[in-house]
């Protein structure tokens, strides 16, 4: 599974904060839909901020406010990418516009559509791109390029209009845990219920495929079971916290979680006192005593209305062991030199008598950086018997216990023995591959960020795993150059395991794993099965020009309840030709 965060509870993690803040491609995250297109008004308004409340002045109530400060936001320098190949994502987009000698800095491409808008850094280099890639080829595709309108903000632009703030949620409890009202049982119902709507869906969409022939046998899509999570409240081992203003209360430095949504309005920050299903009573109290240090501290809480302030955002992670890691988010724009060196300071001071509290600081606004500040530098987590170590930016799954639950599950799966060669595809730090090491001849992890491989390498090493490789490269060229150096016999089984972005693996991986007929069979492992339906209908649909080799086969499907009281679960697929 990947360093970078797929599976993180969305209404957990804090949404992307300014327009103006380089977006990266991210494994977890759906792209982002932008409110203004230039040239239709029907593309659907998603929440892409989150902010912190103010009162709306003179200057709040223009919705593109923010693009008139002195601050840069590369949303005054949009274009829309119209008729893009339908395959293509936001990693494409970004290497077709090299291939034109054009640098984007943002990307958005929403998810299956035609269309994306990339963000240039000045006037001149939009100007060049729309010159270059208007009726520009890209594969069978006629590319249509214009200027698109920056986002605007929409709690300005609903203040702007008069409009009444729609509500979302009661209360943030709500809105972190949806399904806390109901029993477990009602809630694995519920979720079983969900899985199989989407797997039938599945088998209609490879009816298609197939046309005539459909090996109907070979298809029978069913949920076999979903598993509980050992532990079902305060499991979380991560959050962030946003920081803001609490209107009901008018506590300018609250820390928790946005009551509502940002697109209607509705900013105000709630305390994580009452989401005690999924945070912690040791992470809710590290909350309470950040807000301390906040309430002595000279730098104001940011602002998303009025592009001011400094306090953006509070990430907490925790180990089994009671271990802690604060990472505070701080916009540095504002910050001279010296400034920040005082901030770093007091968060330094305030620290001081806990050494074995890892603290962080991440700067945004412009090129994002972690600091290190005091403690130790990581953290080790024990699952399944092994040490990981973890970091600011590491990803490692939210419900330890419930991630045991979920690599048993695949290790049962995908029926391992010692004559077993394993793919572990999207294999991130590393953690899948080492905990089923013991199970097979050989593992092979493939992984795009390099980072996450020495991760990979130092836990392997860790753990004194010596049957392991990691390898660092996109698995399209990855994983034919690994298979065609597996010392191969007549027993020899290769078994891949495919953990990737919420949204699953590119369209080139899949004929990929296709063409590789040497791999028998796949374990694929989701945490949102309605965006990887392409996925696995093009693993199972009949060979052709674009996937060659035996299509796979549905074998079984398994759930494990990673998520309690909210509507997301992780799904095991068992695929085999």
């Amino acid at each position: 599974m990947s360093a970078q965060e797929c599976y993180e509870e969305p209404v957990l993690k804090k949404q992307k904060l300014d327009p103006e803040i380089s977006v990266q491609e991210s494994k977890n995250e759906k792209s982002e839909i932008p409110v203004n297109i230039a040239s239709s008004e029907d593309h659907p308004k998603p929440v892409t901020q989150t902010l912190t409340d103010a009162e709306p002045d003179k200057c709040t109530l223009d919705p593109l406010a923010y693009t008139k400060t002195e601050h840069f936001t590369s949303e005054i320098f949009k274009i829309c990418m119209e008729n893009i190949p339908k395959y293509a994502n936001a990693p494409d987009v970004r290497k077709f516009l090299k291939k034109h000698d054009l640098e984007a800095v943002k990307v958005k491409r929403p998810f299956k559509t035609s269309y994306a808008y990339v963000t240039f850094r000045d006037e001149a280099t939009r100007q060049k791109a729309l010159e270059k890639l208007q009726n520009v080829q890209w594969k069978k595709n006629s590319l249509k390029v214009d200027i698109a309108k920056p986002d605007e903000n929409p709690f300005a632009r609903n203040e702007a209009r008069g409009e009444k703030r729609l509500q979302d949620f009661r209360s943030v409890r709500e809105k972190t845990a949806p399904l806390y009202e109901m029993t477990l049982s009602e809630q694995l119902e519920l979720k079983l219920g969900e899985i199989q709507g989407v797997l039938d869906n599945y088998k209609k969409l490879l009816k298609r495929s197939w046309q005539a022939g459909f090996p109907e046998e070979h298809y029978k899509f069913k949920i076999t079971e979903i598993k509980q999570s050992p532990v079902l409240t305060g499991y979380r081992n991560k959050c962030e916290f946003t920081i803001g203003k609490n209107t009901e209360t008018n506590d300018e430095n609250c820390i928790g979680f946005v009551k509502g949504s940002y697109s209607h309005g509705n900013i105000s920050v709630q305390s994580p006192d009452e989401c005690k299903e999924t945070c912690s009573e040791l992470m809710i109290a590290e909350v309470k005593k950040f807000k301390d240090f906040l309430s002595t501290s000279k730098f104001p809480t940011y602002n998303n209305i009025s592009n001011t302030g400094v306090w953006k955002a509070l990430q907490i992670r925790t180990t089994e062991q009671q271990d802690i890691m604060i990472t505070p988010v701080v916009d540095k724009r504002s910050l001279d030199p010296e400034m920040l060196k005082d901030l770093k300071l007091s968060v330094i001071e305030f620290y001081s008598d806990r050494q074995k509290c890892s603290v962080f600081l991440k700067l945004v606004g412009g090129k994002e950086e972690v600091v290190h500040l005091s403690g130790p530098d990581h953290m080790l987590e024990k699952l399944c018997g092994y040490d990981f170590q973890i970091t600011s930016g590491s990803f490692f799954q939210v419900n330890t216990s419930g991630a045991e639950v979920l690599y048993k599950t695949i290790r049962e799966t995908a029926e391992l023995d010692d004559k077993t060669i394993l793919l572990d595809v999207c294999c991130g730090t590393g953690t899948i591959g080492i905990i089923l090491s013991k199970y097979v001849k050989r593992v092979h992890g493939i992984e795009i960020v390099e980072s996450a491989v020495e991760d990979a390498k130092k836990n392997a090493e860790r753990n004194k795993i010596s049957n392991i490789a990691f390898y660092a490269g996109n698995a399209k060229s990855a994983v034919p150059r690994v298979v065609n150096n597996i010392i191969k016999s007549p027993e020899t089984r290769i078994v891949a395991i495919v953990d990737p972005p919420r949204n699953g693996v590119h369209a080139d991986v899949i004929a990929c794993l296709r063409k590789n007929e040497m791999i028998s069979e796949i374990v694929y492992v989701s945490c949102d099965i309605k965006q990887i339906s392409d996925n696995i209908v093009n693993l199972c649909s009949p060979t052709s020009n674009r996937y060659l080799g035996d299509p796979f086969r549905f074998v079984s499907c398994v759930a494990v309840d990673l998520f309690p009281h909210t509507k997301r679960f992780e799904v095991v697929f068992h695929l085999k030709r």
